[in-house]
């Protein structure tokens, strides 16, 4: 089946689009070793938005694998993932953005940052900033230790890997290639990112 729409993210940028119900979602790692931020808001209701703290709720989990659901604010089903080729994402994580620059390596001057990324893209469709849910960071490698902290380990992810997700409400989604180039997340070097609209 050939895509409905195919859309390169260049490294530190991000692309936003539309998905009908029932229409799939396919976020390829192009180069790999790329985490992938993933926001989505209902098409009808922008405020109702992906929710990462229900999605733990509700799969009494802080992983996701084949066959769970993402939910919204509002507890509704969201996003299904149908199949999934590296089995190692983070619901913890808020997008990078220039606080978080700032506090955590001290960057003063411009850095691009996920937060400004989705804020543009999402624009693109009238959402305002404030609306920007927290997101999904697809192939971020994240490891919770026994006592409570949380490691970031470079993404299991190779040249190719890829998760497909199936859209379960009329979505307006953004996905942005993370622009951390310090530390593990991306295991030091940014890429790019490849994402496939399917109808069904």
């Amino acid at each position: 089946m050939e895509p409905r729409e195919e859309i390169f993210i260049d490294e530190k940028t991000a692309a936003s689009f539309k998905v009908k119900k029932g229409g799939r979602i396919r976020v390829i790692d192009v180069k790999g070793g790329q985490v992938a931020d993933l926001v989505a808001v209902s098409k009808r209701d922008p405020s109702e938005k992906l929710s990462t703290a229900v999605t733990i709720d509700n799969n009494c989990s802080v992983r996701v694998q084949v066959g769970d659901t993402l939910f919204t604010n509002r507890y509704n089903p969201m996003i299904e993932v149908l199949y999934d080729t590296v089995g190692r994402h983070d619901l913890l994580f808020p997008a990078c953005s220039p606080d978080m620059y700032r506090y955590q390596y001290g960057i003063r001057s411009y850095h691009p940052s996920c937060a400004e990324n989705l804020s543009r893209a999402l624009g693109i469709f009238g959402i305002p900033a404030g609306e920007i849910p927290s997101p999904f960071n697809l192939f971020m490698n994240t490891e919770i230790k026994k006592d409570g902290s949380v490691v970031i380990h470079p993404p299991l992810s190779v040249p190719g890997s890829f998760i497909d997700m199936k859209a379960v409400m009329d979505l307006i989604a953004a996905v942005s290639a993370c622009p951390v180039d310090q530390g593990n997340c991306n295991a030091g070097a940014c890429g790019p990112l490849r994402v496939e609209v399917y109808e069904r």
